[in-house]
Parts: C-alpha cells; sequence; structure tokens
C-alpha cells in the first residue's frame, strides 16, 4: 500500500487529484494507495507523522506556502516523494532545494499525470528493497536510507552519522548503532568507526578506506574487521 497525502488548498483540485488517482489504479491493478487530503497547511503539518511515500504539494497557499511546507518536512525526512503542483514554472529551480522529486503543472490532464506517476511509482519500486532506519534528534524523529550511510562515528557522548550529502549528531552510544545497524553489514573497525562494508574500497596498512577518506583499523578489531569484510565481498552479502 502506497501512503499518499495531497495538499491543497483547492477542493476542487483534491478531487481531481485523488479521481486520476483511482483511475491510475483501475489501469495499473498492482497499485494499491492510501490517501489521505488536507486543506490546510497547518492542520497537515500538526498531524503529520512523517511516514508518507508521496506527497502532492502545492505551492501556492494561503499563511504557508508549499514551499515553507516542503524544509519543514525536508528538517525530519529527506526520503519522502515531494511532487510541486503549481502553475508556476518558475519554482522548479526553488525546488532543488527540498530535493522535490518532480512538478506537476496546473491545469493538470490525465496523460502527463500518469506518466509522472509511472516515474513515481518506479522511483518507490526502486527504493522498495531499501530498508531504513529512524534516529531521535533534537527535532525529531528522522528516517535516513541505510544505502546513504556510509558511517557512525562516536565522539563523546554524540554519535555523528556520515551520510551521502549530510550529518547527522545525536546523542547515543557506538554500541547502540552497531546493535540496530549489524544486520545491515556494519562493522566496527575500532571502537570510535561503525562502516558501512558497502562504501569500503580498499584496505591500505591499517586503515580502511570509506568515501576516500582513511579511518584506522585497530589492533584488536583487525582479524574480525577483516573476516567480515572477506564474507560481505565473497558473496554472503
Amino acid at each position: 500500500m502506497i501512503k499518499i497525502f495531497i495538499l491543497e488548498d483547492d477542493l476542487d483540485a483534491i478531487e481531481q487529484i485523488k479521481d486520476y488517482l483511482g483511475q491510475y489504479q483501475i489501469e495499473k491493478s498492482k497499485v494499491a494507495f492510501n490517501i489521505t487530503a488536507y486543506p490546510n497547511p497547518f492542520d497537515f503539518l500538526e498531524k503529520y507523522t512523517f511516514d508518507a511515500d508521496i506527497i502532492f504539494l502545492d505551492i501556492e497557499m494561503p499563511g504557508m506556502n508549499g514551499m515553507e511546507v516542503a524544509k519543514k518536512i525536508r528538517q525530519k525526512d529527506a526520503k519522502t516523494l515531494i511532487i510541486f503542483v503549481t502553475n508556476l514554472a518558475q519554482y522548479a529551480i526553488e525546488g532543488y532545494e527540498v530535493n522535490a522529486f518532480d512538478f506537476i503543472l496546473k491545469p493538470v490532464h490525465y496523460p502527463s499525470f500518469s506518466l509522472k506517476l509511472d516515474r513515481i511509482i518506479n522511483e518507490l519500486d526502486h527504493r522498495k528493497n531499501d530498508k531504513t532506519i529512524s534516529i531521535q534528534t533534537k527535532s525529531g524523529i528522522k528516517r535516513i536510507l541505510i544505502s546513504d550511510l556510509s558511517y557512525v562515528e562516536v565522539m563523546n557522548h554524540d554519535l555523528i552519522y556520515h551520510l551521502s550529502d549530510e550529518e547527522i549528531i545525536v546523542r547515543g552510544t557506538i554500541s547502540q548503532a552497531q546493535k540496530e545497524l549489524e544486520p545491515y553489514h556494519f562493522a566496527l573497525c575500532n571502537s570510535c568507526y561503525l562502516v558501512n562494508l558497502k562504501f569500503s574500497t580498499n584496505i591500505q596498512d591499517n586503515s580502511v578506506v570509506i568515501n576516500n577518506q582513511k579511518l584506522p583499523i585497530s589492533k584488536n578489531k583487525r582479524k574480525d574487521f577483516l573476516e567480515e569484510i572477506a564474507a560481505y565481498y565473497g558473496g554472503e552479502n
């Protein structure tokens, strides 16, 4: 079931998108949608629990525009597919700031909507086998993709999650992170670094190379760490 939210202040526009989604479900019998609509951005943000697969987001709304809503979403969730619905193509450039997946220009017509939705569903299918974890930050719970996480570093009493496009700092211990991430082929190269073996590109002397960065392998972790890398690249992953 694909969870979809529609945020649009025009009730007729909400019904149109719902109708188009219903028609798409009929045409693609294996696709099922759970659809929730909000005409007010404040109600949406108050109730939204950051668990959407797709958000159709009107840009021009009273009180708070769609771009502002998208920025609030991105503070806690980097991966939900945001689709802006607008009659102003100029917003496409600004949309890069919030990693908008696509834009649909008004007036919306079903043939173009269906093609856009094909692309959106293909992206969700591509992500389907990718796992996520939720971490508690100061601003709330944030979901991250395992495939984006290269390693976790502990510094004092903080954990630093090194992602492909950002770093997230939370309170915690490396043992907590190891327990959560161990099923996803993460291993300790020393007491400070828990690395995603997928990102290990080389072993140089007493270091593992992660994203062109050398992380030290401690003497007491070396044997177990090298065995885990050998198992991972030997086809047991």
